[in-house]
């Protein structure tokens, strides 16, 4: 009897998966040296800056929850901060590397109970440390949006039982916030859903129960591998935006740019080292050091302590792209998830986040950032943390509209049909397809970050006194009055250096216009 198998060309099933190469895992045979580069470098930025920037906020977090609210001695703050971070870490590494193993993560019994702590964590978080308000509606739409006793319930009631929960709710919040003695001259209304159940205990000696809903990161760093293994199936997209945005040339001149200054960002150690008289914290005793011109020695001259330029030049390239590209990806991830649901849900949700994002777009950026800063403290964490708050609203308008076109495909109606979850198709259908225009606001994000930054350093709203940012450079600059007597060596490198950076990213985010809206392309010869 011949072999069917054989003649037909299949396979049989033996129940054990082939085993692949390193090759095969990474997907990077027959494709061009500069496109697996752009691939896996563009995967490992990403998942390094979302690792730093979600252990930057966690700190924020935890130090604000136990020495502002819970009310412990620095000491007792600073050891629980560190303790929870640790055993975040710690459950990263281990998630990660059960993922490695190749066992299945996020599945099933397991991955519902993690979600559900996640849940039980933020509606906590929110009671003890922000609003009872704020807390009532994320735990009405966490737990009580779509409950089985009204699976039976037409759609028109639905959204009559959404809108009315969620209504009563919010107007009652926002009547107490506004009806107060600070703007109306009288307290009108009890603060029953503005203030938190950690201000309600600070009199009584039991607001330490509010460290407990800090540790909300440790189911959060169980889903942070799942969010790099998301960022990794994306490759495709970034490949594909790469393989366009070669063939503008100004693009690339900008990305080449980008990559010098990253370079010399990473290399600052060994430019300027600890110990010599390049690095960023060298004070020279000697007032024959001090505002020294350019020179052979100090190619960028020397400010008022003595300090070699070059290196505080040098030193500051890391502060200022850290701040603008952590601050970036963060503020166009908030975008990206408050568009995608709004675009892809309609109806209320869309219009209560939309109203949202029209009062954030509303807001002056600058004086709120200094008196953020001024309320919460002048460190680098808190400063991208109110840029990024600030600066998430085009991107979640641009995802929403492109969100509202995809949902609508043919795709995306088939996936329906078969019965795939909100989840799959917001994750495997929408969010590729968004991810080009969704990078090209990482890149002009990161221009509107490092120019806020050197505002806010510039105005003194920074620590002058550590390891310097080009904004900070000028500042020292100004408080000198380094332009009164015509020292432009101290003024013009770091502006040269901000311009330069911002230049590279607007060339960079014009050619990912192009990638991204096929009208603006032309024809290439």
């Amino acid at each position: 009897m011949p072999d069917i198998a054989s003649k037909t060309g299949l396979e049989q099933v033996t129940g054990e998966e082939p085993v692949r190469t390193l090759m095969e895992k990474l997907d990077i045979r027959g494709k061009p040296w500069h496109v697996n580069l752009i691939s896996l470098g563009a995967f490992l930025l990403i998942s390094c800056l979302l690792i730093v920037g979600v252990d930057m906020a966690v700190n924020v977090l935890m130090t604000t929850i136990t020495y502002d609210i819970a009310q412990l001695d620095f000491f007792a703050s600073l050891t629980i901060t560190f303790t929870a971070r640790v055993l975040g870490m710690i459950l990263f590494i281990m998630t990660l590397w059960i993922g490695f193993l190749g066992k299945p993560l996020y599945e099933k019994r397991p991955a519902q109970i993690v979600l559900f702590i996640l849940k039980i964590s933020v509606v906590f978080l929110l009671f003890m440390a922000f609003s009872i308000g704020i807390a009532a509606i994320a735990a009405f739409v966490m737990f009580l949006w779509n409950p089985r006793f009204l699976v039976n319930w037409s759609k028109q009631r639905m959204k009559l039982y959404h809108g009315s929960v969620v209504g009563i709710l919010g107007v009652w919040l926002f009547l107490e916030i506004i009806l107060t003695e600070d703007v109306v001259g009288a307290d009108v209304l009890p603060s029953i859903l503005s203030g938190s159940v950690g201000s309600l205990l600070a009199g009584t000696g039991l607001s330490w129960i509010a460290v407990f809903g800090a540790f909300i990161i440790l189911p959060l760093y169980i889903f942070i591998p799942r969010i790099i293994m998301t960022v990794w199936d994306l490759r495709r997209g970034i490949e594909q935006f790469w393989e366009e945005f070669v063939h503008d040339r100004l693009g690339v001149v900008g990305f080449l740019i980008i990559v010098g200054i990253a370079l010399l960002a990473v290399l600052a150690p060994v430019i300027a080292p600890e110990g010599s008289i390049y690095h960023w914290d060298y004070k020279s005793s000697s007032s024959s050091d001090w505002f020294q011109p350019p020179s052979l020695q100090h190619p960028f001259g020397t400010n008022h302590d003595g300090a070699d330029l070059l290196g505080r030049v040098i030193w500051g390239t890391q502060v200022s792209l850290l701040v603008g590209l952590t601050a970036s990806l963060v503020a166009v991830s908030i975008g990206t998830v408050i568009g995608l649901i709004a675009g892809y849900y309609g109806g209320l949700i869309d219009s209560v986040l939309m109203r949202i994002t029209d009062v954030f777009l509303c807001l002056p950026s600058l004086p709120l950032m200094l008196v953020f800063l001024v309320l919460y403290g002048q460190g680098l964490q808190n400063v991208i943390i109110v840029i990024a708050i600030l600066g998430w609203t085009g991107t979640a308008r641009m995802v929403r509209s492109e969100a509202l076109s995809l949902r609508e495909r043919p795709l995306t109606e088939a996936a329906h049909a078969i019965g795939a979850s909100d989840n799959y198709i917001l994750f495997r259908h929408i969010l590729p397809n968004t991810l080009p225009l969704i990078l090209a606001n990482v890149i002009l994000g990161v221009v509107n970050a490092i120019l806020s930054e050197a505002g806010i350093s510039f105005l003194g709203f920074m620590p002058i006194h550590g390891q310097p940012s080009w904004g900070i450079i000028l500042h020292w600059a100004q408080k000198k009055a380094a332009l009164a007597n015509q020292q432009y060596w101290w003024i013009v490198p770091p502006g040269m250096m901000i311009m330069l950076t911002s230049m590279a990213f607007a060339f960079v985010s014009h050619a990912a216009d192009k990638v991204v809206n096929p009208r603006l392309r032309g024809r290439r010869a």
